[in-house]
């Protein structure tokens, strides 16, 4: 939490929040209100991916980035769902952050695979082009890149992967 603070110069005790799987329903829903608020001092809210699951919603987020990888792509599409509701016009970036030759990237290779079969096997129209998670994807978002550029960071990151 420390690291977006001092990146940014931000001193208010409420511009980075966290949410952790531990907490109550009660302090969850507290932490949502707060950083759903338009008004709210909230820039960024840290969190899990299990503990993005049922009855959170993150709608004043702007961006999602994902740094724990399961192989279910589903819980994926879950946890993204808390920031980007169907139907709205607010746009929301996601990504994965994963280091190269790392548990994580085996995993997100195998549920990109999976992905991709769902897709195959479902989709009524025309078959997507075979998915590459390796190919590299150029963000615009400033913060993602700091991130990478920052010298204790940047030489875990190879890519930033769309999700």
């Amino acid at each position: 939490m420390e690291q977006p603070r001092k990146e940014f110069n931000w001193t208010k005790r409420n511009e980075v929040m966290y949410m952790s799987g531990n907490f109550s329903v009660k302090t969850r829903k507290a932490l949502m209100v707060d950083f759903n608020d338009m008004e709210s001092e909230a820039k960024v809210m840290l969190a899990w991916t299990k503990v993005c699951g049922e009855g959170i919603t993150l709608f004043g987020a702007s961006r999602v980035v994902l740094l724990d990888v399961v192989c279910n792509p589903s819980v994926q599409r879950q946890a993204i769902g808390r920031a980007y509701r169907i139907g709205q016009q607010k746009i929301v970036h996601r990504n994965n952050l994963i280091g190269e030759g790392t548990q994580e990237k085996g995993t997100y290779d195998i549920q990109a695979k999976k992905e991709q079969m769902s897709k195959l096997l479902f989709s009524s129209g025309p078959q997507p082009a075979e998915c590459n998670p390796s190919s590299e994807f150029i963000s615009i978002d400033r913060i993602l890149e700091q991130m990478t550029e920052d010298e204790n960071l940047k030489e875990i990151f190879v890519n930033i992967l769309p999700s």
